[in-house]
């Protein structure tokens, strides 16, 4: 898996996302659903531990995640796709976070209209289809196999009726900034134990400062690989994938002092 920083998005992907990102939040305003949504900079997206495999988060009513991977779509095409990116989006779905392309279906959304109409907010989240890695296969969607984005909206659940996973350990957490793919990874990659089952709160405060976005780097140390396996037992090894590289060569020995911290993201 790359842990190379994202490349840069262009003019076309930020106006778009600004059009969803506005209209989901308006649209949830309106329909009593509870929704705080985070962009992210090109140098804190990438697969690596710390950072964020999406354009941008929303929270749903504490308990739903919306992660979004941001793409224009023009003439059948998705522009400035990357197989790499689309490879490691691949990897992490496999892996369990519920990470989505998010696209335009026409040229011009709602939005984008002078005036806006009052419905502006559905019509454009009417207008932007969702695909999981898997179902998109590659940079040319089939758009009438791919639901739209404010049908996935209204599946949503009243806020207090689904105590999901997400919403036990952001129960916690409760900021999106502290988001990271290590964090979502404890979240959606284990399953046996439960973050309700520590009740003093010490060994998940420890894993969250641990995996947390801007405090964890590329890899996980020695002593941050000894906390999630006595915290996770066997499920740690969903995580093995960010143990750091051991480049010793035979010739080489390992210094004293045990293992260094992780490096910054």
């Amino acid at each position: 898996m790359s842990t190379q920083i994202k490349r840069k998005r262009t003019p076309r992907e930020n106006e778009l996302q600004t059009a969803i990102v506005t209209s989901l939040q308006s649209w949830c305003d309106s329909n009593q659903i509870s929704c705080t949504s985070m962009e992210f900079y090109a140098n804190q997206q990438g697969v690596g531990l710390g950072r964020i495999c999406a354009d941008f988060v929303a929270t749903l009513n504490d308990s739903e995640l919306l992660l979004a991977e941001v793409k224009v779509h023009q003439s059948g095409e998705l522009l400035a796709f990357s197989d790499e990116q689309f490879k490691d989006d691949l990897e992490l779905e496999l892996m369990g976070l519920p990470i989505l392309y998010v696209y335009n279906k026409t040229e011009q959304l709602a939005y984008h209209q002078k005036p806006k109409p009052i419905s502006y907010a559905a019509e454009t989240l009417k207008a932007v289809n969702y695909s999981s890695p898997s179902l998109l296969q590659d940079a040319f969607p089939c758009i009438d196999k791919h639901h739209n984005l404010l049908g996935w909206l209204k599946k949503v659940p009243p806020a207090g009726s689904n105590i999901t996973r997400f919403a036990e350990l952001f129960g916690v957490l409760r900021s999106e900034a502290l988001l990271s793919n290590g964090l979502m990874m404890l979240i959606y990659g284990t399953s046996k134990v439960s973050f309700l089952e520590d009740l003093n709160g010490a060994a998940l405060n420890k894993i969250i400062n641990t995996l947390s976005h801007g405090a964890a780097g590329k890899y996980l140390n020695k002593n941050d690989q000894a906390l999630l396996e006595s915290f996770l037992k066997e499920e740690a090894t969903a995580f093995s994938r960010w143990y750091k590289p051991n480049k010793l060569t035979p010739n080489s020995r390992p210094r004293n002092g045990g293992s260094s911290s992780s490096p910054s993201p």
